[in-house]
Parts: C-alpha cells; structure tokens; sequence
C-alpha cells in the first residue's frame, strides 16, 4: 500500500511560493512544522524553483509598470519619433517651410485666382519635363541610371543567443540552491569553497546578462542581414519615355484646366446676362428707367437707379 502523502510538504510548498522564494528553509520548517533538511528534500524533489518561475509574470520589452527611469525625458510635442512612411502623419501649417505655408496660407475662395494658380504651377511642372528630357537627349546616349535598388534580407542568427540564455538560467538556478543550501546549515559559517564557488556563479551570471542585453539590443537595431541586392537601371531612352508619359498626363491637365477657365467664364457671362434682364425688366414694370446721361441708352447693370427719368 502507498504511504500517504504529508499535508505539511504541500502546505511547505504553498507557503514558500507565497513568499516569492524569500522564506528560508528553517523558516519554513518552523511554520509547517517539519525539520530544515525535509524541507529542502521537498523543494529538490516537488521542483519549487520550476513552478516559482512560472507563475512569475513574463518580463515585457521596455520599461516596466511603474518604473519612472524616463520620467520628464520623453520626446516633445509633436515629435515624429515613431513615423514610418508618414501618410497618416498629422500636419500642421506651422510645420512646414516657410515658401509652402506663405502658399498655402494665400489661397483664397476666389475661383479665378485659384484656377490662375494651378495653371501656373502645371505650365512650370510642363517646363521643368521639358528641360529634364532636353538634358537627357543631349547627354551620353549609353548612360545608365538606377531606378531601384531590391535586397533580400534573413533575420540575424539567435541560435548563440538562446544558448545564453539557457545558460543563465541554469546559473541561476544553481545560484539560488546553493544559496538555500549555506541559509539551511544552522548557523554555521560558509566554507571558503562554498564562497569562492558563489563568487564565481555570480561573476558568470553578471557576465551573461550584459552579454546577453548588448545582443538583444544589438538583434532590435539591426535585426536582418542583406544576402543579395540587385540594383536595377535605365536607359536614356526608358528615362525620356517615363518623363515624355508624365509631360503628356501634364499637358492634359493644362488643357483639362483651360476648358474649366473657359466653362466658368462662359458661366460668369450668362449670370451677368441674366442679371441685365432682370434689372431691365423690373425697370419696364416700375415704369422708371435708368439712363446713362454720356450715351443716352438704359443703363440696366445697375440694380438701384441713381437717376430716374420717365
């Protein structure tokens, strides 16, 4: 028949994980009433060290809830720290050059000067194609230029990495039973062998965690390898052809933008024919009319009559 199994090398267990693995051996055998060397059988046998690291929370990347190590240090108002491509980046007036807000802040709602102003920057984007086609027809007709350049990038080995830290756990484990050992002893005074052998888990231990931060922080910066790149280049003749394209997507713009000047002149026109008849046909119903004393005629732009003669 199977010997019953102690309720005090449960209560041993529950108690030393209560306290986080502060509570000694001897202490612990005070409490539940057994003696140091039982207790320190239990821990090796029931794996105390192994359930106390895992119910321990799993360490995050960057700082940890309530550390203040950057308090009042952080990045200012506005700062674009964490921007990546940048289209979904807010923007302000304020942060633009000096040229590009003075542009900006110049638009107004009158339509005349606003389709003035697209005209004009699409007839200098026009001109800028033109001379850089110029430029390249006049050049060496066997340059090439890079267009792009394609790398292929591997992550970065971690495998002597993992090891590391494989090994710094087990230096700490072994740190931590021997200090549970020398703190079970009763009161007696470490050996020399013991206290060269600590100094020597801890030297290894303190070794292993900066090496292994300087890797982790190495791997977060530059994290991939580039194996194999292929820079891809153009001719004269496939750069003139890309800018010949874009110089007739501009010169439809332009003529694009000419037909809207024009339908909204046309427009501008009718509404102010429109307006002239009506001014006429409310003097014809007053029986007042407005006539310009230099030609004699009705004058019927005006919609108030200054002078009226019958």
């Amino acid at each position: 028949m199977a010997r019953e199994r102690s309720p005090e090398r449960d209560e041993a267990r529950r108690v030393w994980l209560e306290s986080g693995g502060t509570m000694t051996a001897r202490q612990i055998a005070e409490k539940v009433g057994a003696k140091p060397e039982q207790v320190r059988k239990w821990k090796s046998l029931d794996g105390w060290q192994a359930a106390l690291e895992a119910q321990k929370p799993k360490r995050k990347r960057g700082g940890q809830p309530g550390n203040k190590n950057a308090a009042g240090a952080g990045a200012p108002v506005g700062n674009k720290n964490a921007e990546t491509h940048g289209a979904y980046s807010t923007v302000r007036l304020c942060d633009l050059p000096p040229k590009q807000r003075e542009y900006i802040e110049g638009i107004t709602l009158d339509t005349e000067t606003n389709m003035l102003a697209e005209l004009q920057l699409l007839i200098a984007k026009e001109a800028d194609l033109q001379n850089k086609i110029t430029a390249l027809e006049k050049g060496d007709p066997d340059a090439l230029y890079i267009d792009r350049v394609v790398e292929m990038r591997t992550p970065k080995g971690t495998a002597r990495l993992e090891q590391q830290r494989e090994k710094l756990e087990a230096l700490q484990r072994e740190e931590d039973t021997m200090l549970w050992d020398m703190d079970g002893t009763e009161g007696k005074k470490p050996t020399r062998q013991q206290e060269k052998k600590l100094e020597r888990l801890q030297r290894e231990i303190a070794a292993l965690q900066d090496t292994t931060g300087d890797k982790e922080r190495e791997l977060e910066r530059e994290g991939y390898n580039v194996t194999m790149q292929t820079v891809i280049k153009a001719s004269v003749f496939d750069r003139v052809m890309k800018l010949e394209a874009e110089l007739n997507k501009i010169h439809g713009r332009i003529i694009k933008l000419l037909d809207s000047i024009k339908g909204y002149e046309m427009e501008s026109r009718r509404v102010r024919l429109e307006e002239r008849k009506y001014n006429l046909a409310k003097q014809k119903l007053s029986g007042a009319y407005d006539i310009d004393p230099d030609t004699g005629e009705i004058n019927d732009e005006a919609e108030e009559p200054d002078e009226l003669e019958i």
